[in-house]
């Protein structure tokens, strides 16, 4: 069986690729608490990466706490990527509660960054965040 991958031609057996996803998913959430940040599926959390591998060669992360969008917090995500050719990690930003905020987020590839924050949304100190070689969705 081979596994559907983001932005490249690489295949990997299942059996290849299961450990990869598993390892890219658990460097993510070390990535987060490294910096302080909680993953708590029952309690308070600032993120949340999902536990579900869809047998696509992305990592699916979640945040509630906007500092997560910090320039250094994404760079360092996109890197991680530098490890695992054909793996990217998408970004969605959960609004707070009873905020109606529209989808968004930033996707994360190999070497990319794709900005798709709708920042008139966010509160003022997020608004003029930029990322370095970032294009647009």
């Amino acid at each position: 069986m081979e596994v559907e991958l983001t932005n490249s031609r690489i295949r990997f057996s299942r059996e290849e690729f299961v450990p990869l996803w598993t390892a890219l998913r658990e460097r993510i959430v070390a990535h987060f608490e490294s910096i302080g940040k909680i993953i708590d599926p029952f309690g308070k959390r600032d993120f949340w990466v999902v536990d579900e591998d869809i047998g696509v060669a992305l990592v699916q992360v979640e945040i509630m706490t906007l500092d997560l969008l910090d320039p250094p917090v994404i760079y360092a995500l996109r890197d991680l990527l530098q490890e695992y050719p054909g793996f990217a990690i998408t970004v969605s930003v959960v609004p707070p509660d009873g905020a109606k905020w529209p989808g968004m987020g930033i996707s994360l590839f190999q070497g990319e960054i794709i900005d798709g924050l709708k920042r008139s949304f966010l509160p003022p100190p997020y608004r003029n965040l930029h990322y370095l070689g970032s294009r647009p969705e």
